[in-house]
């Protein structure tokens, strides 16, 4: 069998590329490529949005590098020997590496910025699954990090699940909503669907190829191969567009690796990972009412929703995510209730002249009274509005709060039914009517310890270590980018 390998290495070294595997314009990857680059979700379309800072070769903007076979070689090589996959390095691979840094640079320099987006997400999903990380490489060569592409066959999504196999991992569809969309969830299903393949092989190359032509499909070509399991042998029994898949793989996971040395750099795209949330919607509403009513870019609640095929999201039949931008969460809760609201009809709409403070607005009916509240340690906003029986969302509103986080000592206005004001008062619940100056506490003194990035470290792992989150960690040390280098140090807070 040794001998068997040896000989098909040999082949696939002299062979020429275009008898060996040619890409032509209609190969899944390549269409894959080309569909992303109708998405228009980054803060602009330049090539080389981060360039001076990244450039540390001093490339000129329009600079295509070569290297030679041996540079190739010995870097696949590297990248091999702390990998539980079989990299090789063969004419194959070097077809793919042309196609993603040369022929379609602009292109991967967009799924650089995406993966900035999608792969936090990735890697936590792969962890908690105990696979190996660089599986979320695999998204690129299955959608290019598009969201929204659907092969000629009818996969769907950033992981091309096919409908029957999307229903086996928990996929769901419907004529409003598709899972196989749903970044978390199809990463989910693929993490416990690649790690199913594995069982039956192990051996990730092979899993890797049963993703792509299925399990019955490398089962015959084993046998055709002598039952070998090795899957540089078994290759040449593997459906034609198969045998370009691995290639294609270890392709992607040299120039994401070794994109600088190929002077290509990242779009950065809206909105990174860490600047994304989810809410829960609970009756029907479209991308439009939600656009309208917080004043987001209608384009990014698309974007950032794609498993809605309607731009319509059916809250009404169960509760629903709907992802937004960090900075639109807040004005999102606090107006939530005007999503659901029957119109008001327009002669009993009232007024507000331009600049009037809400907390002067009067009490929203004659029943109610206003209460001037000052927030006592260990208080927050549900406890509030469960004991002045309103809603978080009438609080947020009457008070103009983004976030539901209170302070000691915080001064609100809540407008209660007078009944329940006065069976407070008589409990001797803080309801002050004339509030009290009050000192803030001092603040207690930040400590920080420093921590030295180990090879192989994330943020996620270093996150779990010190049971703080990611944002925590980018925050405290002003990063822009998840990106960390061994060697270097990273502030941590700990008082």
């Amino acid at each position: 069998m040794a001998l068997q390998r040896y000989i098909l290495l040999v082949f696939l070294a002299l062979t020429p590329f275009t008898l060996l595997a040619q890409i032509r314009n209609d190969d899944p990857v390549v269409e894959m490529l080309d569909s992303l680059d109708l998405v228009r979700f980054f803060r602009n379309n330049k090539f080389t949005a981060d360039r001076n800072t990244q450039n540390i070769y001093n490339f000129r903007e329009d600079e295509i590098p070569e290297y030679t076979e041996e540079e190739y070689r010995k870097r696949i090589e590297k990248l091999d020997v702390i990998s539980p996959f079989s990299l090789q390095y063969n004419p194959s691979v070097k077809m793919f590496i042309d196609l993603y840094a040369k022929k379609r640079r602009s292109l991967c320099s967009r799924m650089l910025g995406l993966s900035q987006l999608y792969f936090p997400l990735y890697e936590e999903k792969m962890a908690k699954y105990n696979i190996p990380l660089e599986l979320k490489y695999l998204s690129i060569v299955e959608s290019a990090l598009n969201p929204t592409a659907t092969s000629r066959v009818g996969a769907k999504g950033l992981w091309q699940f096919m409908y029957r196999t999307g229903l086996m991992y928990g996929l769901q569809a419907n004529s409003y909503v598709d899972d196989r969309s749903d970044p978390e969830l199809a990463t989910e299903a693929a993490c416990k669907y690649l790690k199913y393949l594995h069982s039956l092989y192990n051996d990730w190359n092979l899993a890797l190829a049963a993703y792509n032509a299925g399990p019955g499909n490398v089962n015959k070509a084993i046998r055709r191969a002598g039952g070998s399991n090795d899957y540089w042998v078994v290759r040449e029994f593997l459906p034609q567009e198969t045998q370009s898949y691995v290639p294609a793989f270890i392709a992607v996971v040299y120039v994401m690796t070794y994109h600088k040395e190929h002077n290509i750099f990242p779009v950065e795209p809206k909105y990174f990972n860490y600047e994304i949330d989810s809410v829960y919607i609970h009756k029907n509403v479209s991308f439009k009412q939600i656009s309208e009513l917080i004043d987001v870019p209608y384009e990014d609640v698309k974007f950032l929703n794609p498993m809605y095929i309607k731009d319509l999201i059916p809250g009404a039949s169960k509760p629903y995510p709907l992802w937004l931008p960090k900075k639109f969460v807040g004005d999102f809760l606090a107006n939530e209730s005007k999503l659901y609201a029957p119109p008001v009809p327009n002669d009993t709409i009232q007024k507000v002249t331009p600049g009037t403070n809400l907390v002067d607005i009067p009490a929203p009916d004659t029943a109610r009274v206003r209460v001037d509240y000052v927030v006592q340690k260990g208080e927050y906003i549900s406890l509030l509005a469960k004991r002045y029986q309103v809603r978080v969302t009438d609080i947020m509103e009457w008070n103009k709060l983004t976030t539901q986080t209170l302070n000691i000592n915080q001064k609100l206005v809540i407008y209660a039914e007078k009944g329940v004001v006065a069976s407070l008062q008589k409990q001797s619940i803080n309801t002050p009517v004339k509030e009290q100056p009050q000192l803030n506490p001092p603040s207690p003194q930040v400590k920080y310890k420093y921590y030295t990035i180990q090879s192989g470290d994330t943020l996620y792992k270093i996150a779990a270590k010190y049971n703080v989150t990611v944002a925590d960690l980018m925050k405290w040390n002003n990063l822009k980018s998840k990106t960390i280098h061994a060697g270097s140090k990273l502030k941590i807070k700990i008082g």
